[in-house]
């Protein structure tokens, strides 16, 4: 009994060890002025360019509310419907931001999208899906 007791608590406090070490940051929510604010930071924007970005999202925004308007009450049902539009619309946005970008700009804008893609893809695996 003596033994599997020091086993479970050597377990234990392993574990809250473990955590306590690794514990990895909380998930920074995203949203368009945290975007915006990265893309600043990240793609090194001058003021005017930041302004543009801005504006861009604040049309992208505008043109999201509404497409959605109609779809609102019944998004899931018509999910298949207003993602190929709402899709649309961020690509515009990003082709419009890709016009005051210059060309390291541009090469950094897109890497973050991919990264971007690439941990949205994550999120939506299923918990046990480790691809």
């Amino acid at each position: 009994m003596f033994l599997l007791g020091a086993f479970l608590t050597g377990t234990a406090v392993g574990f809250v060890a473990d955590r306590a070490v690794t514990r990895s940051r909380p998930a920074r929510q995203y949203n368009e002025r945290s975007m915006g604010d990265e893309l600043a930071v990240q793609l090194n924007l001058s003021a005017d360019q930041r302004r543009v970005i801005d504006s861009v999202f604040d049309w992208r925004r505008t043109q999201n509310r509404e497409v959605m308007q109609p779809y609102r009450p019944i998004l899931d049902s018509v999910r298949a419907v207003t993602q190929p539009m709402l899709d649309s619309v961020r690509d515009s946005g990003r082709v419009l931001m890709m016009r005051v970008l210059d060309t390291a700009q541009q090469a950094k804008f897109l890497a973050l999208i991919e990264r971007n893609r690439r941990t949205a893809d994550s999120a939506r695996r299923a918990p046990g899906d480790r691809r």
